[in-house]
């Protein structure tokens, strides 16, 4: 083994937007790294974030190396993620999100895979939980299984392909499909995706509120807008079929929305009432009704009628 391959250096880069509280367990969390400290640093990006993470981030006492990065303006994840690849000094590039927390072995079993193989992506499992006090007793679902060829809440890249390959590109200003768009350019570098099954990380998700459901449209409104990007970039047959850019999607949603349930307000009275009465699993079906059809019709108005896309539309 090359010396070269013996001293690869670690770079984490953690893209953060108003999650100051959760951010601190995550980077707790990467204290407990199997890994030596001297062989990596933490790089946060900070989205423009109004919530004070930079005095949490100035106050925190890590054993590793802790960079702190802020935006000047609201970017969005690529944007992010490029300045800290660009900030960067390790050899190998960890992506985790900000509401991840790592297994003690996370680093050391990603570098493990690059230290005996140069052109391969790293994926650790993502396994969701909604315990924030103890993640890390969570197990594996098949519901955490994803067969993405590049996904950023768990994965790792030599620095020096995401460089050949362009970095992230910025016209994905919100939510969704920026990884999987790079992911298809690294593709074109021959690199080779491998499973990493000893760097879990612990991805936070919380219990599921009514509250919340406003925040859950939105943001499937924005996957929406960025997978019409996505397809512009890569007009593929793979790539329409994975957001659903199809007539029997369209289909399928005015199926399940007919008569126009998901958006009226006697809708929102019946949530409310499985809420109170813990009926988890009706309100959560419901609610996933709700937020597709919420995609679904702003991936319709976000096709414009001369669009040759347009012919998918139903």
């Amino acid at each position: 083994m090359s010396q070269e391959k013996r001293d690869l250096t670690v770079s984490v880069v953690i893209p953060v937007y108003n999650r100051r509280v959760i951010m601190e367990k995550t980077l707790t969390y990467l204290a407990r790294q199997t890994l030596d400290p001297t062989r990596f640093e933490v790089i946060v990006v900070d989205d423009a974030s109004t919530d004070g993470l930079k005095k949490m981030t100035d106050n925190l006492c890590t054993p590793y190396r802790l960079r702190y990065f802020r935006m000047s303006e609201r970017s969005g994840p690529a944007a992010a993620r490029n300045r800290g690849i660009t900030e960067a000094q390790g050899d190998l590039i960890v992506f985790i999100d900000s509401d991840l927390a790592p297994a003690p072995e996370l680093l050391e079993a990603h570098l493990k895979v690059h230290e005996s193989e140069d052109d391969v992506i790293g994926h650790g499992p993502v396994i969701h939980t909604t315990d924030l006090d103890n993640p890390t007793a969570a197990r594996m679902k098949l519901t955490d299984i994803s067969r993405a060829f590049f996904a950023t809440g768990n994965v790792s890249i030599r620095r020096e392909h995401l460089f050949k390959a362009g970095l992230f590109d910025e016209e994905f200003r919100e939510y969704g499909w920026e990884d999987l768009e790079l992911g298809r350019r690294l593709r074109r570098l021959k690199l080779r995706a491998v499973k990493v099954p000893e760097a879990k990380g612990y991805h936070y998700k919380a219990s599921l509120r009514l509250s919340q459901l406003p925040g859950h449209i939105e943001r499937e409104r924005q996957r929406a807008r960025t997978a019409v990007i996505y397809y512009r970039k890569h007009p593929e047959r793979a790539v329409r079929m994975s957001i659903e850019l199809s007539p029997v999607f369209f289909w399928l949603d005015r199926l399940f929305s007919v008569g126009g349930w998901t958006e009226r307000q006697s809708t929102l009275a019946f949530l409310r009432r499985l809420e109170e009465r813990g009926c988890h699993l009706l309100l959560r079906i419901l609610v996933r009704l709700i937020t597709h059809h919420a995609y679904m019709d702003e991936l319709r108005r976000s096709i414009p009628l001369e669009d040759p896309a347009r012919r998918w539309v139903r």
